[in-house]
């Protein structure tokens, strides 16, 4: 049997987030000749040396790094010297792999250009739905004009497939695969009210709702502290922190001072960033998802349903793929924080229902989202990619 092929993963980010998770399993499911192209030192290239998988280190420079999702063609131009350094840096690196596999926007620019050269092949991993909420319109025209030269498109969810197709992404390289979880992290030996909160919190004898990820302007954490207004009593958790962007951080501002007009301050409660979210699943009584724009997958949706916790998420993009509506859990309009105050005073008031919800959502999650039939898929889309005579069966049933 042939070996399975050396790959050279590439990422723009030192920060972690849920492309960089996702990245981090599948790097360590790839072996011992496979490794990672970082453009940025951090908390992901500790992740990955922890666990024992090789990271090559490129720099990129400053006004190169600064390129984001909402470039304009000026950005690029002044960002082009800076990538092209990078470029001539990585092709030393990346002669040694068999394939080429970006995970990130900015790391696609970069290994097209590195595949092409070396003649190899390469993948690309969409986390992201291409939209302009998110994306300029030459960052969506250059994302989709050079993934249709991959070998295969793997994209997290049905909606980001569909916005991928919709914006000229050719359809059959697409293979739908969703973010996969160790299920054993998921079944810990604490009781839910144990200590050991981060940010100096400490809990009480009241309801708490928690809301995690990173702190911006579309993943909502306005819509809970609003909610909270309608909700006497109860209290929100809120765990992230604004990692990336100076927008990210007025926001961060704004929504402290939206705590204090409306009186909610006290029942707010910022912890922060935190590496390993599991224990404080188990200790509040319900999640709830908040984004205010379409999510492509929605990892911290699934972690709770493994984790057994009611959830409560904005109806639109990948959560309507992972949630059932009143079998594993709640979907509600995105933005109406009276309509998730409302949903948050029914599983309150309905511990039985909240209690019925979560074990069909761990039961459901555990089926569909366990990281070694997560793997095994992915698996079978390089083994296609890298032997054409392999066919690949999509198992669209994982998602839908």
């Amino acid at each position: 049997m042939r070996p399975f092929p050396a790959i050279l993963f590439l990422d723009q980010s030192g920060e972690l987030g849920g492309a960089e998770l996702c990245l981090a399993d599948i790097a360590e499911f790839a072996g011992e000749r496979s490794a990672v192209l970082l453009f940025q030192d951090g908390p992901f290239a500790e992740l990955l040396r922890a666990r024992n998988i090789a990271v090559h280190l490129v720099t990129l420079p400053k006004l190169a790094a600064r390129v984001d999702k909402a470039a304009s063609l000026s950005a690029y131009l002044r960002a082009t010297p800076g990538i092209v350094m990078l470029i001539f840096r990585g092709l030393r690196i990346a002669k040694d792999f068999d394939l080429l596999y970006a995970n990130t926007a900015k790391a696609l620019i970069v290994g097209a250009v590195l595949a092409f050269v070396l003649r190899k092949k390469f993948c690309f991993h969409l986390h992201d739905i291409l939209s302009a909420d998110h994306f300029s319109a030459i960052n969506q025209r250059l994302i989709v004009s050079l993934a249709n030269w991959a070998e295969a498109v793997v994209v997290n969810s049905l909606a980001t497939a569909e916005a991928f197709q919709s914006n000229g992404g050719k359809n059959d390289l697409v293979r739908v695969i969703p973010n996969g979880f160790e299920i054993s992290r998921f079944r810990p030996p604490f009781g839910k009210r144990s200590p050991g909160f981060p940010g100096g919190f400490v809990p009480g004898d009241f309801p708490l709702v928690g809301l995690f990820g990173r702190i911006t302007r579309w993943k909502g954490q306005d819509v809970l502290i609003k909610a909270l207004a309608d909700l006497p009593r109860v209290h929100g958790l809120i765990v992230g922190e604004a990692l990336f962007t100076a927008e990210d951080r007025i926001f961060r501002e704004e929504i402290s001072k939206l705590a204090t007009d409306l009186g909610v301050a006290d029942r707010i409660h910022f912890v922060g960033f935190c590496r390993d979210i599991v224990p404080l699943l188990f200790r509040v009584d319900l999640v709830v998802h908040c984004s205010t724009s379409p999510e492509p997958f929605g990892r911290v949706i699934v972690e709770a349903m493994l984790a057994g916790r009611p959830v409560v998420a904005a109806k639109g993009g990948g959560p309507l793929e992972i949630v059932k509506d009143h079998e594993t859990g709640l979907l509600v309009e995105p933005s109406n924080s009276h309509a998730l105050a409302r949903a948050i005073h029914e599983l309150l008031e309905n511990p039985e229902l909240a209690a019925t919800l979560g074990e069909s959502a761990k039961r459901d999650a555990e089926k569909r989202f366990g990281l070694e039939g997560v793997l095994q898929q992915w698996k079978q889309c390089i083994r296609q990619v890298t032997d054409p005579k392999q066919p690949y069966a999509w198992q669209s049933s994982t998602i839908t």
